[in-house]
C-alpha cells in the first residue's frame, strides 16, 4: 500500500498545503500532506538555489518550520518508508504574515505561579473590572439565576427509561455547568463574592463527584459526548479560580477529575489521528482543553510532568499548524455561520493564556485576522436567518440551542482586526439578559487593538471556505439587497448539506429566499437527515429528480470567478463535481440595482430533466411560470427568462415531516416553510436563466 495519497479517500482528511505553486499567506507556512497510516516522515525544504534551508523528522502529517523564511521561491518534499510524496514549490511573498509558533517549552517556562492564572491573574483583575462594566452587570444576573437553579441531578438516561433523555439532559446540563458554574466562579474571583464562591465550590465538587468514565464521559459508550465536552471545557478554569477555596484533599480530588478529562481528550484525538483527519467538528476544540488542563495542573503534583509537556506540545502543534480545518485563511468557516460563532470561541481562553505567557498570539494567523469580515457579511444578528449549513435558522435567544449562536461573535476578532463597520457592530451588540453559554471568553484581558482593517466592500468572497456575498449597499440597512452564495471544496457531511450552488436572497433583515429544513428535536432526526441535508431542501436543482450526494465528501463545488463593474457584481461557481450524472454544470449570479439574475448551464450525455427549486419563509403566489414572495412589506418577483421551465408549483409539505419518528412529548414546533418547483423537459443541454426583481 502506498504511503502517500494523491487525493482524499474519506471525509475529514486534511487538505494538503501549500498547493503546488501557491503564494503562501503566512511565514513560515504550514506544510501538510495526505498519507495513509502512521509513519515517520522526513520533511525537507530547499531554496531556489537548491540549498537545504530546513529539515525535520515527524510522525504527524504536518510540520511547520521553526524559523522565518526569506521572501522567495522554495521547493519541498516528504519522505517515508522509502517513498517520496514528490517535490512541490511555493512562494513566500514580502508581505506574508510572520508568526513564529510558541513551543511547549516556552509555554511551560512562562506559566505564572499561583492561582488564578488561566483566564487572568490577580494583577489583571483591576483592568478587567475597568473595561467590562456592561459584562459585569450581566454576570451579576447570571449569579442570581444560578442560585435559583440550585444543584443538578446526575444523569440517569443511561439506565433509567423514565429519566430525562440524553438530548434534554445535556441541554439542561449546559445551564448548570457552562453557564451557572462558570458565572459563580467568575463572581468569586472577579468580584470577591464569597457567597458565589461558596455555591460555586459546592456545584463544582458535586460535578466532580460524578464518575468521569460513566455517562459524563467524553468518549465513553453512553450515548454522546456533550456532557463530557462541557466538563472538559469548564472544569480546568473553575478549578483554577476556586483553588483558594479548596482544601488540599479537595484540590487533589478535583485535579484528578480535570486530569481524567484531559486523558479522555488525548485518547479521542489519538484514536482519530486528528492532525491527519481534522474534520471531526467536536475534536477541534479538544487540543485547547488538553492545553488548559496542563496549564492549571502543571504544579498540582497530580499530573506527571512528562504528560503536561506532551499535552502542551500537542496543543501547540495543532494550533500552530493545520488548525483550523473548517476555518480557512480567507476568514470563512466551512460549517456555516451558526457553528462558526461558537466554534471560534471554544479555544479562545487557551489562546489568550498562551499570548499573555509568551507574547505570541495564534490570533495573528490569517484566518483569525479575516474572520470579522466573514461575520459582517454572514452573521448579521438582525437577519432572519444565516445561511448556510446546520443551525442556519437559529438565533442567540432560541430555546432550541440557547447561546450556541454565540453572544457577541465579533468580540475578540473585530476589536483586534475588524473594519470600522465590524468594530461598530461589535460595540453595538445588545446587552443580553443572561449569558447562556459562552462566559469563558467574556472576561479575558483585552489586549491593545490592532490597526483598523480596510473598509468593508459590498462584495466579499471566501473562495477557500466556499462562500460569497454580494450587496447592493451594505450600509443601507433595510434597503440593501443581498445575495449569499455557497459552493465549497468541503463537500457534504457533518453539519454541511448537499447544497452546492445554493443561494439566499435578503432585503435588509428579511429573508426572501432561504434554505429550508430544521434539526427537529435534535441533530440526526429523520427530517434532518432526509430533508434538511438533501438538495431538495435548498435553492438548487435536481437532475431527473436526483440531487447531490448526501454525506459525500466528493460532492464539492468551487467558486471559480467573481468581479464587479459599476453597479454590477457577479460570482460564478462550478458545480460539476456535485452532479456526477452530468458532464458539466456552472451557475452564475449577477446582482445589480434591485435585480438578481441566476444563470445555469447544464450539459449531460443523455437527455435529463431539471427541477429548479426555491424556498421561502412566506407563502408564495404563482401564476403560470411567474412567482411572487411577499414578506415584511418586501415583494420579490421571480420570472423564468430562458429555459423551458414549466409552471411553478408551491407546497408547504416536507417529504419527511418535521417530527417523523419523534415521540410526541418531544415534538419540535418550528415556523412553516414553503417550497417552489419548476421542471423542464428532457434535454442534453440546458440554459436556465431566472430573474429576481425586488418590486
Amino acid at each position: 500500500m502506498a504511503v502517500f495519497l494523491k487525493k482524499h479517500t474519506r471525509a475529514g482528511q486534511l487538505f494538503p498545503a501549500p498547493l503546488p505553486g501557491e503564494t503562501v499567506k503566512e511565514n513560515p507556512p504550514t506544510l501538510s500532506w495526505l498519507a495513509e497510516g502512521k509513519h515517520s516522515y522526513t520533511v525537507t525544504v530547499w531554496n531556489d538555489a537548491g540549498e537545504t534551508v530546513w529539515q525535520t523528522d515527524t510522525t504527524q502529517a504536518a510540520a511547520v518550520p521553526d524559523r522565518l523564511l526569506a521572501a522567495g521561491t522554495y521547493s519541498w518534499d516528504v519522505a517515508a518508508d522509502g517513498e517520496n510524496r514528490g517535490v512541490q514549490c511555493f512562494t513566500v511573498p514580502e508581505d506574508a504574515i510572520e508568526f513564529l509558533r510558541p513551543t511547549a517549552d516556552e509555554i511551560l517556562a512562562a506559566i505564572p505561579a499561583g492561582h488564578p492564572r488561566h483566564l487572568f491573574t490577580k494583577e489583571e483583575i483591576p483592568g478587567i473590572l475597568a473595561t467590562h462594566e456592561k459584562e459585569l452587570r450581566v454576570l451579576r444576573r447570571n449569579i442570581e439565576q444560578a442560585y435559583k437553579d440550585g444543584l443538578p441531578e446526575p444523569p440517569r438516561y443511561h439506565r433509567d427509561p423514565d429519566a430525562l433523555p440524553y438530548r434534554e439532559y445535556f441541554g439542561r446540563y449546559r445551564d448548570y455547568c457552562d453557564r451557572n458554574l462558570v458565572a459563580l466562579a467568575l463572581g468569586y474571583t472577579l468580584l470577591g463574592d464569597e457567597k458565589a464562591g461558596a455555591f460555586a465550590r459546592e456545584l463544582f465538587l458535586t460535578i466532580c463527584d460524578w464518575n468521569p468514565e460513566g455517562p459524563c464521559s467524553l468518549c465513553g459508550p453512553f450515548r454522546g459526548d456533550e456532557i463530557g465536552l462541557s466538563n472538559a471545557r469548564c472544569l480546568p478554569a473553575v478549578y483554577d479560580m476556586l483553588w483558594p477555596l479548596l482544601s488540599d484533599s479537595e484540590r487533589r480530588f478535583a485535579a484528578g477529575v480535570v486530569m481524567a478529562y484531559g486523558y479522555q481528550c488525548e485518547r479521542l484525538l489519538t484514536r482519530l489521528d486528528f492532525i491527519a483527519n481534522p474534520g471531526s467538528s467536536h475534536a477541534g476544540r479538544q487540543p485547547a482543553y488538553l492545553g488548559e488542563a496542563a496549564l492549571v495542573l502543571s504544579d498540582s503534583g497530580v499530573l506527571p510532568a512528562e504528560v503536561c509537556r506532551r499535552w502542551l506540545t500537542y496543543a501547540a502543534e495543532v494550533y500552530g499548524g493545520m488548525f483550523p480545518y473548517f476555518g480557512t485563511s480567507d476568514g470563512g468557516w466551512a460549517e456555516g455561520v451558526f457553528y462558526s460563532t461558537s466554534y471560534t470561541k471554544w479555544y479562545l481562553p487557551f489562546f489568550s493564556a498562551v499570548e499573555r505567557y509568551t507574547g505570541k498570539s495564534y490570533l495573528s494567523r490569517p484566518f483569525y485576522r479575516n474572520l470579522s469580515k466573514f461575520f459582517v457579511h454572514f452573521a448579521d444578528p438582525e437577519k432572519e436567518n444565516h445561511p448556510f449549513c446546520d443551525g442556519y435558522w437559529c438565533h442567540p435567544e432560541d430555546a432550541e440551542w440557547p447561546g450556541f449562536f454565540a453572544q457577541d461573535p465579533l468580540g475578540v476578532y473585530a476589536r483586534r482586526f475588524g473594519s470600522e463597520l465590524a468594530k461598530k457592530r461589535q460595540r453595538e451588540t445588545p446587552e443580553p439578559e443572561l449569558y447562556l453559554l459562552h462566559l469563558l471568553d467574556t472576561f479575558l484581558p483585552i489586549p491593545a487593538e490592532s490597526v483598523i482593517a480596510e473598509p468593508e466592500d459590498n462584495m466579499a468572497v471566501f473562495p477557500e471556505a466556499g462562500f460569497a456575498a454580494m450587496h447592493t449597499d451594505l450600509s443601507d440597512g433595510e434597503g440593501d439587497l443581498a445575495c449569499l452564495i455557497h459552493a465549497t471544496k468541503f463537500g457534504s457531511g457533518s453539519h454541511r448539506h448537499a447544497d452546492q450552488g445554493n443561494f439566499a436572497l435578503f432585503c435588509g433583515s428579511t429573508a426572501l429566499l432561504s434554505p429550508s429544513g430544521y434539526f427537529g428535536r435534535e441533530y440526526g432526526t429523520a427530517h434532518h437527515l432526509q430533508w434538511t441535508n438533501a438538495t431538495k431542501a435548498h435553492n438548487c436543482v435536481l437532475i431527473d429528480g436526483v440531487g447531490q450526494g448526501i454525506r459525500d465528501y466528493t460532492a464539492t463545488g468551487k467558486i471559480t470567478g467573481w468581479g464587479k463593474k459599476w453597479n454590477l457584481q457577479w460570482v460564478e461557481a462550478d458545480l460539476s463535481a456535485a452532479y456526477p450524472m452530468l458532464k458539466s454544470y456552472t451557475r452564475k449570479y449577477r446582482l445589480f440595482s434591485r435585480t438578481l439574475i441566476v444563470e445555469d448551464r447544464i450539459e449531460a450525455e443523455n437527455p435529463v430533466t431539471v427541477d429548479y427549486l426555491l424556498h421561502a419563509l412566506s407563502l408564495p403566489t404563482a401564476e403560470n411560470r411567474t412567482a411572487w414572495v411577499e414578506r415584511n412589506g418586501k415583494k420579490l418577483r421571480i420570472t423564468p427568462v430562458c429555459g423551458d421551465l414549466g409552471s411553478c408549483t408551491v407546497t408547504d409539505e416536507y417529504d419527511t415531516p418535521l417530527n417523523e419518528g419523534v415521540p410526541e412529548a418531544f415534538h419540535a414546533v418550528m415556523p412553516p416553510q414553503y417550497h417552489m418547483k419548476w421542471q423542464t423537459d428532457a434535454k442534453t443541454r440546458h440554459c436556465i436563466v431566472m430573474r429576481y426583481d425586488l418590486l
